[in-house]
């Protein structure tokens, strides 16, 4: 083959040559970028802690860090010594991978730097093809002969010195078994690491430790008790079942409520401060007229500055008062976690209640089938539908956890109803009752079942109060599989009759379809049914033109009158004394579906901002109240989130085949965190699914390749001797100061536009992965990684490496598409091009490295958006609110890709250009040490994957390899064309590791992925003993034990329910739902729990570090609400910074609660969003004329389906709104960390 034709498959000599005044010139200008962003940086960070280190005040205090040194020398020392630990417990666990992996690309390249450079840079240059290394003169090839830094690279090696790429060769496999075996080792310490941090105490008290997500359930398994009776084959049983239902237009509801209660909050605050600025306006008139009456003297500007210190101070002080005025029912918002249990508390009393009524219309309350109407607790989990009957009505969470935490309803009239359904309801519960008893699926001791249990373990002993959750987790004596009753064995027995030609069926005499604990006929009457529907109508709804017809309620009255609220009621309003009517805000309302920022273009009707939203905000809170008071209404989904009472059953669940046919009850997702469940994806369909995924899919693979030409034409621009040649630009064949300063702009650049057409990437992949159907934030995050690595490998690196063979002609273009159906063609044209390119990468990862390390630092990003964009969009005290106390969080799926991109490509030309992992090294240490600062001192992490990242990243990083490999062999098969000696057999060593590799990634992947995805038995019993530890630490933290040895045998108090009365159950009751003895003790005098590192991470040292014999001299505090309380008054004492005000004795972590604390949150966890929406309160500014207070009479004489409210918050003597508490709607519920 020829090396190069008049079709446009150019030559890689054309491409070579790049001088040093080019890389000089990338360096010079990513130098100077680095030095003026680092400059700025240690000049503001000491004076702007909210941008560069808030994280040492503005966040919970177990992610807190000390300020970092003020001195740089001591910083970069700090960062240095801040342990792998400490970042792991302030961090977590995706933050510590991260930092990790840039620590593991530098141990991979330093010792290839070491040993490759000195050895091949000599070999290329000595005796080389070219010696100019430094060639001003000429920025390309002399007839064919390689110059500037291409003289040190693989095509400067000479036709009569073509044995030294033996040593190349040797090189490659000495770097291929490096790179392996530093995978080896990093995926053991992962697997380690990953499985230390699942099995540390903290992790297992969350709900995600024990929590599975089931798919593709299939519809007669589709209910509680199915499910309770299937998995509860697995050690400890079940806790909690939630069943998903089809809440997709209650949740677009609450979104548009969203969007109008935002709309109303800004209108409303506008009002206010129109009305203010004129009533400052029309009293500096008064003042000077009457100044100009008694001739008095104008205000000096120290009198004025004066008075506006005097009015701020004023302003201040009413907004950290917390003095004003509300409007509406508003007793959903749970305060703190305190008021949680007390409501629960209160939900127990009256079951107890219940129960003791017998009558046939007076059935148990609040038993819900997965959403507060029919079904049962969570007391007796794990004993399956054998012993369904007994005390399981008395549980404290029901059935799907459909049930709210909170017992006051959302609205006045209801908030006294009891608990539970109306009588229609509560004949439907009677009759599954009377369907349990004549099946035999209900029962207690006396009813057992006639045939032994299977996979059964020796029967577990209750409490007395039934519905605490008995603990397996120290007690091999747990719960067993149950079965349901059969009193005729032959219907076991598949005895239809068949035809000849019945192919498709088993013979007769087989056993039937598994039939579920509860059969469909006992559940379904009560499930929702659709209407019976056309054809038509079905396709519509199938292609998403079409809903399934809810059953239709009631809403009643949203005001008072029922009218809509309109200008005659505002006769007599305040704001009328400043301002006229056609002053106050209005809008447009949208027509034909188009979205509101559209409004515009459909010259829909024009409307008082005001009266709408007030009007639209009260019907749609009085609507949403009402639908989540009827989940019942909406479909079920199939789907399920199932809560066991062990971690390892959870992940058992998800490793079993739990269903006879294909593709049912699968995928299975275990870790699944309730703040990362995607709730508006939980709705869709399968189908829906995979149709959307090959839809989003093909646009990535369309955007991979129209993507490819403006990448490619940024390449060319840094090829001057190409750009020369084309009409317009021979200007630059002349040598002269334009050359010069051509090839300088030529090595900055390229690299510079490369990465802005890059920018937008991981956010359309971010919208492609929501639109196709991920359920939680993790698995968003995975897909972004997966194709955000592909996209940046094709583009950055394979684009850019044979941008000749695209920038060409269109007949020649087509032409050269057609050369790509050869493989041989291929591997010549990467050949080719290759080391020619390696010169463009040099001036690509330095640039990189030293602009966003230097960038990260200076938070480019948050300082426009907090001195520009805020001061222009955050106009309300809620805006203000958000923005000072929500800390940017990283999207790990955004940043691993765009650093194994830059591993490939150093792995690639580790070899063939050797002076890459110079600047790899360079890269990967600046943003080690940027990233490092940024995670401890300034973000917080994102979306937890518990490092899943990290492992694709590694796999990632054989691409690069696989490349190294092809190219060389593809070298080495050109050599060949030439009759070297030897080539062939490079060519077949070089083939030959390539398959190796490939093998050693499959077995890699098959021996260490179960064990990434999944915990071993063998470590549950240590995990066990840490728990029981955790525990003793646990009753010293909140004083409800003496100082006693952690083993100890001495004998323990009763266990406590959640309204005190003392239950008896084992003595070693699970950290979750543990009671906690209410007697007198002493309690320490310290917090340990912010000395504490975790315990499954430093073993029985942890004690060790504790001061346990400090554990006295203190007064008793008996509940962790009155620990908190304490903590709260010292943290809140000064009121130094919002942070204290914002996580100030707040319990935002899990291990912070106690046990029956973390059971209420726990139970409410997993409801979906669209029945745990809270109705906002619209949040105003107070002010001293009277508009808000009257806008808040105006709201108040209007419905009470709408809150507002002036607390907190109050304007400035510059009508700027300021804040002083957090908004009224706000709940430290919101903080825990579930």
């Amino acid at each position: 083959m020829s090396s190069s034709d008049d079709n446009g498959l150019v030559d890689g000599s054309s491409r070579q040559g790049t001088s040093l005044n080019t890389f000089l010139g990338a360096l010079t200008a990513s130098v100077i970028i680095f030095a003026v962003q680092v400059s700025i940086f240690f000049l503001l960070r000491n004076k702007l802690a909210r941008i560069f280190k808030p994280k040492t005040y503005l966040a919970p205090e177990r992610e807190r860090t000390e300020p970092p040194p003020r001195n740089p020398v001591a910083l970069i020392k700090t960062l240095w010594n801040f342990s792998d630990r400490e970042v792991l417990r302030k961090c977590g666990l995706d933050a510590y991978f991260f930092l990790r992996y840039l620590r593991t690309l530098l141990i991979i390249f330093v010792p290839i730097a070491l040993v490759v450079i000195p050895i091949l840079v000599p070999l290329n240059y000595m005796s080389g093809r070219g010696q100019g290394v430094v060639d001003s003169d000429n920025d390309g090839v002399a007839d064919g002969v390689p110059t500037g830094l291409d003289t040190l690279a693989w095509t400067n090696i000479a036709n009569k010195n073509i044995d030294r790429y033996w040593a190349h060769l040797i090189l490659a496999i000495g770097v291929i078994v490096w790179v392996c075996t530093v995978f080896f080792l990093e995926m053991r310490v992962y697997i380690k690491i990953r499985q230390d941090y699942l099995t540390s105490a903290e992790h297992r008290l969350r709900a995600s430790a024990t929590t599975i997500l089931i798919n593709n359930v299939p519809l007669k398994w589709l209910s509680e008790n199915a499910l309770r009776g299937l998995f509860d084959v697995f050690p400890g049983g079940i806790r909690n079942v939630w069943l998903n239902r089809d809440l997709s237009t209650l949740l677009e509801k609450i979104e548009l409520r969203d969007s109008i209660h935002r709309q109303l909050e800004s209108a409303e605050t506008e009002l206010v401060k129109m009305a203010k600025r004129k009533q400052l306006k029309q009293r500096k008139k008064d003042e000077k007229k009457a100044r100009r009456s008694t001739h008095g003297k104008a205000p000096t500007k120290a009198e004025l500055e004066q008075r506006r210190k005097r009015e701020d101070a004023e302003a201040r002080k009413l907004a950290e008062s917390g003095q004003g005025s509300c409007a509406g029912a508003h007793d959903e918002v749970p305060r703190d976690v305190s008021q949680v249990v007390e409501e629960v508390k209160q939900e127990e009393r009256q079951r107890r209640l219940s129960r003791q009524v017998t009558p046939e219309d007076e059935v148990p309350q609040n038993r819900a089938f997965g959403f507060g109407i029919l079904g049962e607790g969570i007391s007796k989990v794990g004993q399956g539908i054998g012993r369904f009957g007994q005390g399981v009505e008395s549980g404290v969470a029901t059935t799907n956890g459909f049930t709210r935490i909170t017992s006051a309803s959302r609205d006045g009239p209801r908030a006294t109803t009891p608990l539970g359904r109306p009588s229609a309801d509560n004949r439907r519960v009677q009759a599954l009752r009377d369907h349990e008893t004549r099946l035999g699926t209900s029962g207690g001791p006396e009813d057992e079942p006639s045939h032994p249990r299977v996979h059964s373990r020796q029967d577990s002993i209750l409490s007395q109060n039934s519905w605490q959750v008995n603990n397996s987790r120290f007690d091999t004596n747990a719960h067993g599989n149950t079965v349901r009753k059969m009193s005729d064995l032959k219907v076991m027995y598949d005895e239809s009759p068949r035809k000849w030609y019945h192919f498709w069926k088993p013979p007769p005499g087989g056993y039937l379809s598994p039939i579920p604990q509860v059969s469909e006929e006992e559940e379904y009457p009560f499930a929702y049914k659709p209407t019976n529907k056309t054809f038509g109508q079905k396709l519509m709804a199938a292609i998403g033109m079409g809903s399934d017809d809810l059953p239709t309620l009631e809403y009643g009255k949203a005001s008072y009158s029922g009218a809509a609220y309109d200008e005659e009621r505002d006769k007599d309003a305040v704001w009328r004394q400043y301002l006229k009517p056609k002053h106050r805000p209005t809008h447009r309302l949208p027509r034909w579906g188009f979205p509101n920022w559209l409004a515009w273009l459909t010259f829909g009707k024009k409307v008082d901002t005001i009266y709408w939203c007030r009007t639209e905000l009260a019907r749609l809170n009085l609507e949403i109240r009402t639908d989540q008071a009827h989940p019942e209404r909406y479909p079920l989904m199939n789907s399920a989130f199932i809560q066991f009472n062990e971690q390892v059953s959870a992940h058992m669940a998800c490793q079993s085949v739990m269903h006879h046919l294909p593709k049912q009850m699968a995928p299975r997702l275990n870790e699944v965190s309730p703040r990362d469940v995607i709730w508006s994806n939980m709705s869709m369909k399968w189908w829906d699914e995979w149709a959307r995924t090959a839809g989003v899919t093909a646009l990535i693979v369309t955007m991979i390749i129209f993507w490819s030409f403006p990448v490619a034409a940024t390449a060319a621009l840094g090829n001057i001797d190409s750009l020369a040649a084309l009409p317009g630009l021979t200007w630059l064949e002349e040598d002269g100061p334009a050359r010069k300063i051509a090839t300088g702009i030529a090595g900055i650049l390229p690299p510079a536009i490369l990465a802005l057409l890059l920018v937008l990437i991981p956010i359309i992949l971010d919208l492609f992965a929501h639109f196709k159907g991920a359920k939680t934030g993790a698995q968003k995050e995975e897909f972004v990684q997966k194709f955000f690595f592909a996209f940046l490998f094709v583009q950055v690196f394979l684009v850019v490496t044979i941008a000749s063979f695209f920038v060409t002609t269109i007949p020649n273009f087509v032409n050269n598409l057609s050369k790509l159906a050869n493989a041989e063609e291929v591997l010549e044209i990467l050949a080719q091009n290759l080391p020619a390119s390696s010169n463009y990468f040099f001036s690509y990862m330095l640039l990189q490295g030293m602009s966003v390390s230097s960038g990260a630092l200076l938070q480019i990003g948050t300082l426009i958006v907090w001195y520009i964009i805020a001061r222009i969009i955050d106009s309300t005290a809620r805006n203000k609110w958000q923005r000072n106390t929500q800390l940017n969080s990283v999207k790990w799926g955004h940043m691993f890709p765009i650093y194994t991109n830059f591993g490939c490509i150093a792995l690639i030309y580790s070899v063939i250009a050797p002076l890459i992992s110079i600047f790899a090294i360079i890269t990967f240490s600046l943003l080690w040490v940027a990233q490092k600062y940024c995670l401890v001192y300034v973000v917080r992490a994102g979306v937890d994957t518990g490092g899943l990242l990290y492992q694709r990243a590694i796999n990632q990083l054989f691409t690069g390899l696989y490349v190294m490999e092809l190219c060389l062999v593809g070298l080495f098969i050109i050599q060949a064309n030439t009759e070297a000696a030897g080539s062939t057999a490079r060519a077949v060593i070089m083939f030959v590791c390539l398959l190796l590799t490939i093998l050693f990634q499959v077995l890699m992947n098959r021996n260490f992925s179960p064990l990434a995805n999944y915990l071993p038995i063998t470590i549950e019993d240590e995990a066990a003993i840490r728990d029981r530890v955790f525990e003793e630490e646990q009753r010293r933290r909140f004083g409800a034990a003496e100082d006693t040895e952690v083993d100890g045998d001495e004998e323990k108090p009763p266990n406590m329910s959640l309204d005190g009365h003392s239950y008896t159950g084992r003595e070693d009751d699970e950290i979750e739902l543990q009671g906690l003895p209410r007697k007198p003790t002493k309690r320490s005098n310290f917090n340990p729990m912010k000395d504490m590192a975790n315990m499954a991470m430093r073993g029985g040292r942890g004690l060790r570090d504790l001061t346990v014999n400090k554990v006295e001299g203190a007064a008793p505090i008996k509940s962790a609400a009155a620990f908190r309380k304490a903590q709260r008054q010292k943290d809140l004492e000064a009121q130094r910074a919002i942070g204290d005000a914002l996580y100030g004795g707040v319990a935002d972590e899990i291990e912070d609660l106690m046990p029956e604390e973390r059971n209420a949150l726990i139970i409410d966890a997993f409801k979906h969003h669209a029945l745990r929406a809270r109705q906002p309160t619209v949040w105003i500014p107070h002010d001293d004329i009277g508009v808000s207070e009257d806008e808040i009479r105006l709201t108040r004489e209007y419905t009470d389906n709408l809150h507002i409210s002036n607390e907190g918050t109050a304007l400035d003597s510059k009508v700027r709104v300021v804040y002083g508490l957090n908004p009224p709607d706000f709940s430290e519920v919101d903080l825990i960390d579930l």
